[in-house]
């Protein structure tokens, strides 16, 4: 009783200051500028694959997440994962992604993923255009038959499989990003230093 209750109380009574041994909120490194680097990322690939005006169903995607990333602090947390995914690729070595991560929009744009999470649709990688399916014709982008752009005759992309972003950060977009990336087994020193 001494050594557990006792002196536990004495030692308490030493501190003045509340201390929890669990942090109470989230302790990210502090990077100057991530925020506005992370959305300019974002809508650079964004216009590249969508064209200079976003389809409305690409440009309240990309809103919802970024007020969500950016408003809850975790654009540091993207912006640590798009770094090694970057370098790691710079360095001939691919990255896998893996779990919840390919449901954000964000995340395939700034080059985390290569998951789409949009409904399944065909874009153009000439002139940007874009067709969607939302109504489940399809179940992935991958399914979708192999077509030319009405517009100018290019191999359309399929992408898009329909992952809603609360898969990822919670209902209501505030849960912490868990970021889970695969790199080979030669290159994971270099990642973790």
């Amino acid at each position: 009783r001494e050594l557990v209750v006792t002196n536990t109380h004495v030692v308490a009574d030493w501190v003045d200051a509340d201390i929890t041994p669990v942090k109470d909120k989230l302790y990210t490194p502090e990077i100057p500028g991530v925020n506005e680097n992370f959305e300019k990322d974002v809508m650079v690939t964004a216009h590249q694959w969508y064209g200079e005006e976003l389809p409305e169903i690409v440009a309240n995607r990309i809103d919802k997440e970024l007020k969500s990333i950016i408003g809850n602090g975790f654009a540091v947390i993207y912006n640590i994962a798009q770094r090694l995914v970057l370098k790691s690729n710079k360095d001939g070595y691919l990255v896998g992604s893996r779990g919840s991560v390919g449901s954000s929009l964000a995340a395939t744009l700034s080059g985390i993923t290569e998951v789409n999470p949009l409904p399944p649709h065909y874009r153009c990688p000439e002139c940007q255009y874009s067709e969607f399916y939302t109504k489940g014709e399809y179940g992935s982008g991958f399914d979708l038959p192999d077509k030319k752009c009405p517009q100018c005759g290019a191999e359309l992309i399929k992408d898009g499989h329909d992952i809603p972003f609360e898969t990822f950060l919670g209902f209501h977009g505030d849960k912490v990003p868990d970021i889970d990336l695969n790199f080979s087994g030669d290159y994971q020193p270099v990642a973790h230093n």
